[in-house]
């Protein structure tokens, strides 16, 4: 009966989207930006509408939402969905959590390729580096939240700061790996791979990873909310969660 009402919302969407296109707003965080953005453009794409996505850190999405401005869907950590929901910025009852990303290591493509395999071969790369560069966690960043206990873990967190530049973004982090500015990128994984230039070195040894959850629901001033519910079934249908894998996150099972 459940999946019979989703085909009908689904049939329905189909039926009016030439007569009715509408653009769909989503805001999105950087590490789940890439395969968001393809779906929800495709989804868009295929059912007669266009979809305008926003990318930023779970607290700059946040506080948009905060501000009063709307969306029809919103992604952020499950932590930072916690918020939303608790101030009612969600539909009730849509939240769904979608995926988990890990942390890894890059460094500029053609430079050598240090050793990170183990946990005390990433203790010995971090603390032969020059220079490491990931998001500061006064910008909310939640990968700086989890080096941060990673470093702790290894006991190295006072000389591993002592030669890291820290950025507002992941992307700006990677970038300055790319440029050559930085010998060390730690970031998701999901924003390493898209970025040209950048040599993905794998992720984290086990033991030193802390995954982070990531939610999509219905804002809750929505002007498309059976769009944006729709959008969610597409999400984590197998192809939505196909594009998740490729992007190097973990799909959350439905």
């Amino acid at each position: 009966m459940k999946h019979a009402s989703l085909i009908a919302i689904l049939a329905a969407l189909l039926f009016g989207a030439s007569a009715h296109a509408a653009e769909l707003k989503v805001m999105v965080t950087g590490s789940m930006a890439a395969p968001l953005k393809e779906i929800a453009e495709s989804f868009a794409r295929k059912n007669g509408h266009t979809a305008n996505v926003i990318s930023g850190i779970t607290a700059t999405v946040t506080a948009t939402l905060q501000t009063g401005e709307t969306t029809d869907l919103v992604e952020v950590t499950s932590v930072g969905m916690d918020q939303l929901e608790q101030q009612k910025l969600i539909l009730p009852g849509s939240r769904t959590e979608i995926a988990h990303a890990l942390i890894g290591v890059a460094v500029r493509e053609g430079a050598p390729v240090p050793d990170i395999s183990s946990a005390e071969a990433l203790k010995r790369t971090l603390l032969e580096a020059r220079s490491i560069t990931f998001v500061n966690s006064r910008f909310g960043g939640q990968v700086s939240v989890n080096l941060k206990a990673m470093l702790d873990r290894l006991g190295i967190t006072d000389e591993v700061t002592k030669k890291t530049t820290y950025t507002t973004t992941g992307e700006e982090a990677i970038q300055r790996v790319v440029k050559g500015e930085t010998e060390i990128v730690l970031a998701f994984v999901s924003e390493i791979l898209p970025v040209k230039g950048a040599k993905w070195l794998g992720p984290l040894p086990v033991g030193l990873q802390f995954p982070t959850s990531y939610s999509a629901a219905i804002g809750a001033g929505s002007a498309n909310p059976e769009l944006a519910r729709a959008l969610i079934i597409a999400i984590t249908s197998p192809e939505g969660r196909r594009v998740i894998t490729d992007a190097g996150l973990e799909p959350v099972a439905h």
